[in-house]
């Protein structure tokens, strides 16, 4: 075995620094992925534990979720990467914190995506499910990332501990530091946290600098209360603060984002021979966000200023059945209120006749908007003597409202117009679980997941929200997406050999929403740079199928590696391509089968490392290899993508329990590369290249 390691791992290392089609390309260290054996999860799960975050030099949740494998992210800035899964992105994906509390950005443009209101140092762990498989914790479409946060537990007698986290990345300059106190006793018991982040702009691998600078800070509050020995209580504060936040792909940066959560957790264990659990969950998240332009160029002849407050309320109960003979079935019931107003204001400065002129103006964003849903769910997991059941079923009732006064009638049609919409969604899902022998299993799961349109697609007015160049309009009358998707997994545990699995997926989503060009006559853009105006309505189909594949030889070999590659691929039925001349629309024609955009090439990541010191000491070395991206859009005039490879090194020492050394080296060879779903440098067609050569230095003290 090892003969056939050292050989694989030459042969990869080699080909990684020979293979690259950028001009000279950091990346992020394959962490140890975790995939949950399939015969208790007949569908891709992936968990990612503390030790893997705490040592990492990541500072962002969506960068983090990058090492996982056929997920992505679309990048913005230096932070607040949103998340990718097999290619569903925004609202497709469900990213929550602690089973069940949910977020609204106040960015149209999502330079606040769910995970970026989240500090990564406070994750105690990470559970993502690729698929439409997981309906317990709302609707699910794409995929689901549950973000568990930090949770003090009863002990025996009062105590207190401490967590230390500081460390600094060159490059950026950044520094972070972030402390945990936590303890209590038998009945009461208490974790206070608390974190900063001070990074300015990094290099890219030319030598370039990127505005990319950001401040953070957040602040948290768990309280346990144990009523008896069956029941308790978790109250949770948790704040989160950015300020002065670069985003050079858009038009504008993040001047403040105030986010504050509120939770309260009630658990019923043993209630009857029959109740094993009930849980309850209600919270409240409320998001301040402020944008403008006043470090730009154009910020003296066009001041932009945007302001918007997004509100979350809901909760959940849940009862956990033990069937005896029949299986274990969880029932519940889930509301999610959603509230979002915001206004953008817009001033012009101009010099007519020599006279110095100002005009303003200001646009809702969304006007008192809100989306209500609520829903019933039912899981039933169920041992039979030569397979594993899996099954859900889940109902929603989703109804959404604005106060919008706008108006927007030509020819007979209401293109815009105040509407309520209500719709009734039914999911499910059946996923079943084999072994056929001692080690290997194979696993089939099918899923339906509907998903309600977000508030972007119903209304937002006037606002370059998408891929292209286009001032978007919502249609408060789109009908849900639907996602019909089925996985085919085997996968192979073995103590001495290590863990492989293979898998296949294909999605066929019904309903599909994009953008379509309405005449000038009906609508024209506002803002500057945006050839047209589109708006959000449902098209025939689209599908999207790929692999994933990954193995890892587990910890019993002090010499061991990691290896994954994955591939996503999807297609529109029929897409307009709108011909465009000297920065206007002249003409259009039908695509079929055109590829969708933003949609990640294949890649390949391996990682090889040594256990020393009877695993205390561990150098790894890791090799990312992309390829090149030519699969892209026609209709979206996506630009294709050259491929690139990275080498990464990192070493980690604990000589003691308490004390952890970490640090690095990122993108050794300080190669210029850029990920295909970076977004272009605004106003121009450059790309947003990722951060040079990085060296990092991590302590964890925990006592």
């Amino acid at each position: 075995m090892k003969k056939f390691i050292y050989s694989f791992s030459f042969i990869f290392l080699i080909v990684s620094n020979v293979l690259y089609a950028q001009e000279k390309p950091d990346t992020i260290l394959l962490k140890q992925l975790i995939i949950e054996d399939i015969k208790t999860t007949p569908f891709v799960k992936v968990s990612l534990q503390k030790t893997e975050i705490e040592n990492s030099p990541i500072i962002d949740i969506g960068d983090f979720l990058r090492s996982i494998p056929n997920v992505s992210g679309i990048k913005k800035g230096g932070i607040a990467i949103d998340p990718v899964i097999r290619g569903f992105k925004f609202s497709q994906v469900g990213v929550q914190m602690d089973n069940g509390i949910r977020i609204e950005g106040g960015c149209p443009n999502r330079m606040d995506p769910v995970a970026s209101h989240i500090e990564i140092e406070d994750i105690e762990g990470i559970t993502l499910i690729k698929g439409p498989y997981m309906l317990r914790f709302g609707p699910a479409f794409g995929g689901k990332v549950n973000l568990l946060t930090f949770t003090p537990k009863p002990s025996e007698k009062f105590e207190i501990h401490g967590v230390l986290n500081t460390g600094f990345e060159s490059n950026w300059n950044g520094h972070k530091e972030h402390l945990t106190l936590y303890g209590g006793g038998k009945k009461l018991y208490f974790a206070l946290m608390g974190g900063y982040k001070n990074y300015g702009n990094y290099e890219d691998g030319n030598g370039n600098m990127i505005s990319s600078s950001f401040t953070k800070y957040n602040y948290a509050a768990k309280v346990g209360f144990a009523i008896n020995e069956k029941q308790s209580l978790m109250a949770t504060f948790y704040a989160d603060q950015g300020r002065n936040v670069k985003y050079p792909a858009l038009p504008m940066d993040e001047f403040s984002d105030d986010t504050r959560i509120i939770s309260l957790d009630y658990n019923y264990n043993d209630i009857s021979p029959v109740i094993s659990k009930l849980i309850i969950k209600v919270y409240q998240s409320d998001v301040d966000h402020h944008m403008d332009n006043s470090t730009r160029p154009n910020f003296a002849t066009m001041q932009a200023y945007a302001q918007a407050d997004a509100m979350n309320t809901g909760g959940r109960a849940e009862f956990t059945l033990d069937l005896k003979n029949n299986g274990l079935l969880y029932a519940g019931t889930d509301f999610e209120n959603i509230y979002k107003n915001g206004e953008r204001i817009m001033t012009m400065k101009m010099i007519m006749n020599g006279v110095p002129m100002t005009s303003t103006k200001k646009t809702n964003l969304w006007k008192d908007a809100v989306i209500n849903n609520g829903g019933l769910f039912a899981e039933w997991h169920k041992k039979f003597k030569s397979f594993e059941l899996v099954s859900a079923l889940r109902g929603d009732f989703n109804m959404a409202d604005s106060e919008d006064t706008l108006v927007i009638s030509k020819f007979g049609v209401d293109y815009f117009k105040e509407t309520s919409s209500q719709y009734i969604n039914i999911s499910g899902s059946l996923a079943i679980s084999r072994e056929l022998k001692k080690g290997l299993s194979i696993a089939f799961a099918i899923g339906r997941g509907v998903r309600s349109p977000n508030m972007n697609e119903r209304y937002i007015k006037f606002l370059t929200v998408g891929y292209e160049k286009y001032d978007f309009l919502g249609n408060p009358l789109l009908k849900p997406e639907v996602n019909y998707q089925a996985d085919l997994t085997l996968n192979y545990n073995s103590k001495k050999l290590g863990n492989a699995y293979i898998n296949f997926f294909a999605s066929y989503i019904d309903q599909f929403i994009t953008g379509k060009l309405i005449p000038a006559v009906v609508a024209m853009p506002k803002t500057q740079g945006a050839i047209g105006v589109k708006q959000y309505v449902n098209t025939d189909y689209a599908i999207f199928r790929g692999f994933e594949m990954g193995y890892n030889s587990g910890t019993q070999h002090k010499l061991g590696f990691d290896a994954i590659a994955a591939i996503t691929k999807a297609t529109a039925a029929q897409t307009n391509k709108y011909i465009v001349t000297n920065n206007q629309v002249t003409g259009e024609t039908l695509l079929e089968n055109d590829p969708l955009p933003e949609i990640p090439p294949f890649e390949s990541t391996l990682s090889l490392y040594y256990q020393l010191l009877d695993g205390k000491l561990i150098p790894k070395i890791s090799s990312r290899l992309v390829a090149d991206q030519r699969f892209t859009s026609e209709a979206y005039y996506e630009n294709y993508t050259p491929g690139f490879a990275l080498l990464n090194f990192s070493i980690t020492y604990k000589p003691t329990k308490m004390v952890t050394f970490s640090g690095g080296v990122n993108n050794i060879f300080d190669r210029a590369y850029y990920e295909h779903l970076n977004r272009n440098i605004t106003g121009s067609t450059n790309e947003l290249y990722e951060p040079g050569r990085v060296l990092y230095v991590n302590l964890v003290v925990k006592i």
